[in-house]
Order: C-alpha cells, then structure tokens, then sequence
C-alpha cells in the first residue's frame, strides 16, 4: 500500500531547504572589512579541528540510520515506520546540523556546493519515502554519503569514515557477483581479480585508520559492534581470496556475497540509537 502524501511535510521540506540555503550563504559570504590573517596558535588549531570533526560525526550519527534503513524500508510495515522514524529525526535534526556542517570549511566552494547537495537530497528522499518508493529514498540519500565524502577528500578534510566510505563501492562491485539477480551470469573471474585487488588495498588503509570511540562518538557496545565487525570483514576477504584461487564457481559467489554484512554492521556502528546522543570533543 502506498503511503498517504503530507502535505505538512513538503511544507517542512520547503522550509528546511530554503533555511539550508539562506544558512549556507551566510557562511560563503566574504566579510566587508579585510583583516589581516593570523595563525592560530597549536592549542586553537587542535580544538577547531575537534570542533570539526564532532560536527561531522554528529551528523553521521542521525544521518546514517536514515541511510540504512531506508534501503530495507519496502519489505515490511515495520521495516517503513522504522526508516520513516529514522528520516523525520534526520530532517528535524538538519537546520542544527547544517549551522555546525557550514563552520567546518567555511567559504569554501566545494564543501558549501557539497552541503547545498545535501540540502537538497534530504527532503528529496522524504519526498520518495511518502511515496513508497524506498529504493529511491535510499539512493537520495547515498548521493548525500557521496558528495560530503567527495568534498572532504578534495578539500583534504580528515575523517576516518571515510576509509570506510572510499572501500564501500568496491566491496559493493564484488558482492554485487554474488547477488541472486546475478545467479545466472557468468563469473569474470579476471576481472574479479582486479576489483579485489582494488578492495583489498582499500581496506587495508581501513585497518591502518585509528577509529577513536571518544572521538567518533562509538558507545561501549558499538564500539565492540565496529571492532568485531572489522575482524569478520578482513576474515571474509581472506575467504574471498581463497576462493578466488580455486575453481568452484558456487563458493566463489558465496563468498564475494559474504564481504557485505560485516562491512554493514561496521558503518551501522556510526549511527546514533533512537534517543542516544555521545558527548563529543570540542
């Protein structure tokens, strides 16, 4: 059954994104009185950099519930309640989200075209979501995922994520050959083995990424979701290998599918429970 359409909620929609807008040009704005620039002392630099940093992992923490479950929100009216939960606390959570996003990389170009994305995607993927159309609710919101990922690798942004964000599309690429829709295609096996060789670089700069709870907002029992998730991966690409080596076509399939769910729970650990919001560094 397709959902009711609220009109309250484009209204909202309208609102959050010409607020994003107006917020956005307030920060791209030069100022009318040139000053001379100077450095900030260590202690300064180290502070706006936590600053930073806990504005990202804030709004990863309401936005990637959204994200995930947004891509399983048309299997059940549970499974929909539960994603559309996840992107009305995203879509209240965003104009405070915004205002702490836009200090991270004030006047720059790329970040401010990066949060305008945003601005746009969100009520976008509300808009699908009322439709019922969850798979396009959840692309809406990869596009966010994407584009903040982007700017920050261009800008040169640290965020530790993102190593896990650079590995997610070629880990997909692999797993992608052991869907069921892909049941009776033939295997490439040589060009598996370059997407995996790509994959296994990118997750090799994964396990070389410190991912501090404090800093990243990781609660006890995610934190211990994130570390045995990273373990279980690297052992699902170990058997990926194997069985790459070999020559049955079924464990091979078996186990490119395999490398998903680990990396899921993984990335999952970054986003906030209903109702839980860690103290960050400032």
């Amino acid at each position: 059954m397709t959902p009711k359409r609220h009109p309250a909620r484009h209204l909202t929609n309208r609102i959050t994104a010409s607020l994003a807008l107006a917020l956005l040009a307030l920060h791209a704005a030069p100022s009318l009185a040139a000053t001379p620039t100077i450095a900030a002392p260590a202690a300064a630099q180290a502070s706006s950099t936590a600053t930073a940093t806990s504005s990202m992992v804030a709004f990863d923490g309401v936005f990637i519930p959204a994200l995930f479950l947004t891509g399983s929100g048309g299997k059940s009216a549970e499974a929909a309640a539960k994603a559309n939960a996840a992107l009305q606390r995203l879509l209240a959570d965003w104009p405070q989200r915004l205002e702490a996003l836009a200090a991270v990389a004030p006047g720059q170009a790329a970040w401010q075209q990066a949060l305008a994305t945003v601005a746009r995607q969100l009520p976008e993927a509300n808009a699908l979501a009322n439709q019922g159309r969850w798979e396009d609710s959840h692309e809406a919101l990869e596009k966010v995922r994407q584009a903040l990922h982007a700017a920050r690798e261009r800008l040169g942004i640290p965020f530790a994520p993102d190593r896990l964000t650079a590995y997610h599309d070629a880990m997909e690429k692999l797993a992608e050959v052991g869907s069921p829709a892909n049941a009776g295609k033939a295997l490439q096996r040589a060009a598996m083995l370059a997407d995996f060789a790509t994959a296994r670089a990118l997750w090799r700069q994964v396990e070389g990424t410190t991912f501090d709870p404090a800093t990243y907002g990781l609660s006890t029992p995610r934190a211990a979701q994130f570390k045995q998730a990273m373990a279980d991966e690297t052992a699902a690409l170990s058997r990926l290998s194997s069985a790459l080596e070999g020559s049955d076509d079924a464990a091979l399939r078996q186990a490119a599918m395999a490398i998903k769910a680990p990396f899921v729970r993984g990335f999952t650990a970054f986003g906030w429970p209903a109702g839980e919001t860690p103290a960050l560094p400032r």
